[in-house]
């Protein structure tokens, strides 16, 4: 692997915001994204799974891509979730984002049908061909997951092709092969997902970053600074003691998200778009008050 050192670090994901009528709300997307600029995120990334992009339509997204590079203002690097339905859709959409300023995007195999292997390469070739910036590939079990050869087929061969998040089962085990099997050196990053929960296991065996929803983008940031500067085991105490709320966070996903960030008077309402996740009953909301006081002294932004 040949790093670029702009694509290192935690990379933020925010939620979309919506208002209780599941309207766009747009002075909260502002505010989230305001946020995770300055809560030491080192990049941002939007509108992917944490930021139920399924849900949104196209003209939501091109709002969301404009919104986050005025918000942004290239003060870290940014990039577009563009996984569409089918080749075409993704390529629009990833035009559309590098038109309006991303830095690069980030798609998994479109997915309204399984691709064979032909027609994967063959979309990659034509993302590739369409735009002129690096493109992400999402590795993730809900798309179409890729073995680490056919990753590594693909960085060797288009020229954008260069980055990736892996989040498949035993990523870890996925980043060494990435690692040790890219003789070309044509992968510039490798990130993982997860919210980060396996950070630090990822970080040793050479991830440079991952991509968590952004809620925690302080503490997770934190405990990323900690690694680079050589203190494990200050980061490792700190990871440590975030797992339980990232544990509960698995079972609600952006439900999840949205509540703490609501709890964090950074968005307005914890609505999800229907048919969503499922919503809190009294005992999460206490469960998770609980779990956040555990972790309040680590907060930066309050």
């Amino acid at each position: 692997m040949s790093e670029n050192s702009k694509y290192k670090g935690i990379f933020g994901i925010p939620a979309t915001p919506f208002n209780d009528d599941e309207t766009l709300d747009i002075y909260s997307l502002e505010k989230v994204l305001d946020f995770t600029l300055n809560n030491g995120c080192h990049g941002v990334v939007m509108p992917v799974m944490a930021s139920e992009y399924q849900s949104l339509t196209d003209e939501e997204k091109r709002i969301i891509f404009k919104t986050t590079i005025k918000i942004i203002d290239n003060k870290i690097p940014t990039v577009a979730g563009v996984t569409g339905v089918s080749d075409t859709h993704s390529i629009e959409l990833a035009k559309y984002a590098e038109d309006v300023g991303f830095d690069s995007v980030i798609t998994m195999p479109p997915h309204s049908m399984q691709p064979s292997s032909s027609q994967l390469r063959d979309f990659f070739s034509k993302l590739d061909d369409a735009i002129n910036i690096p493109i992400w590939i999402q590795n993730h079990p809900k798309g179409f997951p890729l073995s680490s050869d056919q990753l590594i087929d693909l960085c060797n061969s288009f020229e954008n092709v260069s980055l990736i998040k892996e989040e498949t089962a035993y990523a870890g085990q996925m980043i060494t092969k990435l690692i040790d099997g890219d003789g070309e050196k044509n992968i510039k990053s490798i990130m993982g997902g997860m919210g980060c929960m396996h950070l630090i296991f990822e970080y040793k065996r050479g991830a440079t970053g991952n991509m968590p929803a952004s809620h925690y983008g302080d503490i997770l940031s934190k405990i990323w600074n900690l690694l680079e500067s050589g203190d494990e085991k200050q980061a490792v105490e700190m990871h440590n003691r975030m797992i339980p709320l990232i544990n509960f966070e698995m079972i609600y996903g952006a439900s999840a998200f949205k509540e703490i960030l609501v709890a964090r008077k950074i968005i307005k309402s914890s609505t999800t778009r229907s048919p969503g996740f499922r919503p809190f009953d009294g005992y999460d909301f206490s469960e998770l008050q609980k779990l956040m006081k555990t972790i309040e002294d680590l907060f930066d932004w309050r």
